[in-house]
């Protein structure tokens, strides 16, 4: 686990961190490198090579990001933070824990990124294993390499 420490005070403790799987970074880089050659390949005979090498040099970029996400939870002595890093950042008052629990495998643990999943309910998700974690306003969809201890960290925290 780790600490941040502030003037002799454990402040944060990572409870979790998930990224994007080899696999998965292999996939998405390789059909993004079609997409960019697609663009320079149709730009040429069109001659608007400039415009689609600036197309590309976006979609690079955005690739880049993509393949960094880490989903991160930190706990402090109030406080639950859930990151998809580097798109978003939600603090949760532990008071407000209700319940976290391993997600039953479905197909909506997979995906990349912050996602509305309908219903009141928010994914910060890599793919993988996931926890359900329920506050009275929401529930989150969290992506965690290991949901049983996620999980259990969780509660432990809330019930302090």
């Amino acid at each position: 686990m780790r600490y941040t420490i502030l003037g002799g005070a454990k402040v944060s403790r990572l409870i979790s961190e998930a990224g994007i799987s080899r696999g998965s970074q292999k996939v998405i880089a390789s059909v993004m490198g079609l997409a960019c050659v697609f663009v320079i390949v149709t730009a040429i005979p069109s001659g608007v090579l400039l415009v689609s090498a600036g197309l590309v040099a976006v979609i690079a970029l955005l690739t880049v990001s993509v393949l960094r996400i880490t989903v991160t939870i930190e706990a402090t002595d109030q406080n639950l933070t859930v990151r998809c890093r580097p798109f978003y950042s939600k603090t949760i008052p532990l008071q407000d824990i209700v319940d976290a629990a391993p997600a039953p495998s479905s197909s909506m643990i997979e995906g990349f990124g912050v996602r509305y999943l309908g219903q009141r309910t928010w994914g910060l998700l890599v793919g993988g294993p996931a926890i359900v974690l329920e506050t009275p306003s929401r529930t989150w969809l969290i992506s965690t390499p290991d949901p049983e201890f996620t999980a259990a960290s969780i509660l432990a925290h809330a019930r302090k």
